[in-house]
């Protein structure tokens, strides 16, 4: 991600200088004058380029790159620019489009300096009107809560922009895609990951039961179990709810829960149509058992997820930032191959904003910003260490990591490797960026950075240890690369590995052992002791 020049020049924010600094080079071009749409900010340079959006023009500073759509350009050199609105679709989960994105294209036509304003209907689709400062018409969105499935499709013939889901693309969609000639979907360029989420069990407040594997679970939906009391609650019949199969929700369940156990949601469940639903469904059938969205919870019970090994996890912001959560899920924004609309593109960039990510957790939703926790508030890897039947764990092992953390917060950045790769993930190559960042604008002065490699516990214990410290050294490796220059200079960095010593899921399910295989990330006290 390129350095924002505006953050260094604060004056200069309201002309939209947005971009970056480049390496000066001798341009010899006509003067050009940009200035501020209010008229406060004025720029001088030679023209260099203009691609739509943005112009280039050369500078004391050296190059710059401008935002054409928050100034005018004044002089012989200025092209001319199309002023006639984007009109774009933006289609996917009820969930999302319905709601999150609507409130987050009023949040980017605020950033814009502008409004934006509902002036379409369409059954359920919406078209809203965004304006920018100087009134003008930006962009015509439409919103179409069509689905997952529908709107991913739909990005892939051409009729949509975007596509908003509640998962990941299959095999099959990322097929559809090239066979269309809309590229691939799971690249960088066309997939965006912009929160967070985690499918939750919920039961009715009056039920006493607390937790439930992963197993039960999928016997109860496929009708294996049918009373409360096979699951340790009062005896009395289960009542399911879920939701329908091409739903992004009953995918991620079906993927997560339902295949691992070689069963199917039984013809019995009651289908409903969103994951709101769901929870209110539950709400009022003290009977009831559903899966949905914990944003989308509200006053329910929601139930732990127990692992085979005895181990239980919450689903809280922090565990499904970190993606300790066994029902965890990341929520996606994909297009096509094609040249995005500029607005399109600049609502993009905006979806990384502080801004943009308020929103999403007002809504309900995780966002993607940064939480710390004490080692006080991480009892889990200790009773994890002692839960476990598989794990070679030795209790001066046990003693040389609690010293190591004892004086230090647990960062929610977590970073996994792709399936069967050494290569991060998707979500793992942004954290670098997020965590880059956070060093070089962070207050993390008297600080010492942990790298911490974990493993799952297939292996012998000495050689999880080294291969989790190879891991840790690699994303060192990838956060030298990616930090800007000079920012890493007054930070030590420690590379750790303490193996498979510290489960946070059980080793007997492949989900688990994804979870193990994780590197952590630690800031820790610099004590300097008195004589």
């Amino acid at each position: 991600m390129k350095n924002t020049f505006v953050s260094r020049w604060p004056a200069m924010r309201a002309m939209g200088l947005g971009a970056c600094l480049l390496a000066a080079s001798p341009i010899y071009a006509e003067e050009v004058t940009l200035s501020s749409l209010d008229g406060t900010i004025t720029l001088r340079g030679d023209f260099v380029s203009y691609d739509g959006s943005v112009y280039v023009i050369d500078t004391l500073f050296g190059q710059l790159e401008v935002n054409a759509f928050q100034v005018s350009c004044d002089g012989a050199a200025c092209p001319v620019v199309d002023a006639t609105p984007d009109v774009f679709t933006i289609a996917g989960s009820p969930n999302l489009v319905g709601g999150v994105f609507e409130n987050l294209i009023t949040a980017f036509s605020t950033d814009l300096g502008g409004t934006a304003n509902v002036t379409d209907q369409n059954g359920d689709a919406v078209t809203i009107t965004v304006q920018d400062e100087a009134a003008r018409d930006a962009a015509f969105v439409t919103l179409a809560p069509v689905g997952s499935t529908k709107a991913i499709a739909d990005v892939a013939a051409g009729n949509a922009a975007l596509a908003v889901a509640t998962r990941a693309v299959s095999a099959a969609e990322r097929s559809a895609f090239s066979r269309a000639g809309q590229g691939d979907p799971t690249i960088e360029a066309q997939q965006t990951i912009f929160a967070l989420d985690g499918l939750v069990a919920v039961a009715s407040p009056s039920n006493p039961v607390r937790a439930i594997s992963e197993a039960d679970l999928a016997r109860i939906f496929a009708g294996e179990v049918t009373n409360w009391a096979q699951v340790g609650g009062t005896s009395s019949r289960i009542n399911m709810y879920v939701r329908a199969p091409d739903s992004g929700t009953a995918v991620v369940l079906n993927e997560l829960v339902m295949a691992p156990a070689g069963l199917g949601i039984s013809p019995n469940a009651v289908l409903v149509a969103t994951d709101a639903d769901v929870a209110r469904a539950v709400a009022a059938d003290p009977l009831g058992i559903g899966v949905t969205s914990l944003a989308y919870a509200g006053d329910v019970k929601t139930l732990a997820i127990r692992g085979v090994c005895g181990i239980q996890v919450e689903a809280t912001p922090f565990t499904i930032k970190a993606e300790e959560y066994p029902l965890s899920r990341r929520l996606y924004a994909y297009s096509g191959n094609k040249e995005a609309p500029a607005q399109l593109a600049r609502f993009m960039q905006f979806l990384e904003t502080s801004a943009a990510q308020g929103v999403v957790s007002d809504a309900g939703f995780v966002d993607l910003g940064v939480s710390f926790q004490s080692n006080n508030e991480q009892g889990l890897r200790y009773l994890a260490s002692i839960l476990t039947r598989d794990v070679e764990a030795t209790l001066p092992e046990l003693r040389n990591m609690t010293e190591a953390l004892s004086a230090a917060d647990r960062s929610s950045i977590t970073f996994r490797f792709a399936l069967g790769s050494a290569q991060l993930d998707a979500r793992a190559q942004d954290d670098i960026k997020r965590l880059a960042n956070l060093i070089a604008t962070g207050d993390i002065t008297n600080k010492e950075l942990l790298l911490i490699g974990y493993t799952d516990a297939i292996g012998s214990g000495a050689s999880n240890v080294a291969l989790s410290e190879r891991r840790a050294e690699q994303v060192r490796e990838a956060l030298v690369a990616a930090a800007a220059p000079g920012t890493l200079d007054d930070l030590p960095i420690s590379v750790l590995g303490f193996g498979e010593i510290s489960p946070l899921s059980c080793n007997e399910t492949a989900n688990g052992r994804r979870i193990n295989r994780r590197v952590e990330v630690w800031l820790r006290d610099i004590v300097v002791e008195s004589r």
